[in-house]
This record gives C-alpha cells, structure tokens and sequence, in this order.
C-alpha cells in the first residue's frame, strides 16, 4: 500500500526523472516522501511523526515512461506532433524555475504553429 501522494510522485518521477535534490527537500513535508539523499522513500509513523526508511518499499519498482512516449503509445499521436508537444510541455515543466521557458518563450514555440 502507498497513498495517493506516493503515487503522484511516483508518476512526476517516471514522466520527468528524478527531482533534483534541491526541490525534493524544500517542501515542508518533503521529508515525510524523501530521504537526505533526495530520493523517494516509504514512511512509517511513530507517535503521529512521520520518518522515512530510507527505501521505496511500498512502489517497488519506478518505470520510467517518457512524455514523448505516453503521447504516442498511450494517446496515439503522430510522431511529429508528439515530438513538438512534448517539448513545448517539457520547457515548461523543468523542475527548476530558473530554466523554465517564459510565457513569451512558449509563445514563439514551433508546437503553436501546427
């Protein structure tokens, strides 16, 4: 068993790859889902606090799946089209701030022009 956080994390991780340790940690309850390492971990609770084990116990097993693959294996795109559009949504995506694409950068976008 793992919630439904677990989960969604899970998925960021399998579409996106790994968060960079930056990120994982700095949420306020970054480390009921994270260890010291950034990685994604079960928890336990003792005592209404919660801890990490330091494992990924619960998803055993993280199957990374590409966005440019989801848009063509799952929702049938064509090649071109999935390729534009999972970069135009991958710029935006950037787990770091400081690198994603601007409005104005998105707007210039081949993807908008299809």
């Amino acid at each position: 068993n793992f919630s439904l956080e677990e989960d969604h994390l899970a998925h960021i991780i399998e579409l996106l790859g790994m968060i960079p340790v930056s990120v994982a940690l700095s949420g306020k309850y970054s480390y009921e889902y994270f260890n010291r390492k950034g990685d994604l971990c079960a928890t336990i609770i003792i005592n209404y606090d919660c801890f990490c084990t330091g494992d990924l116990r619960r998803i055993a097993v993280l199957r990374p799946w590409g966005l440019y693959e989801v848009l063509v294996e799952k929702y049938d795109f064509l090649l071109r089209e999935a390729s534009l559009f999972s970069d135009f949504l991958l710029q935006m995506l950037d787990f770091l701030p400081e690198r994603r694409a601007t409005a104005a950068q998105c707007l210039k976008h081949p993807w908008l022009k299809l």
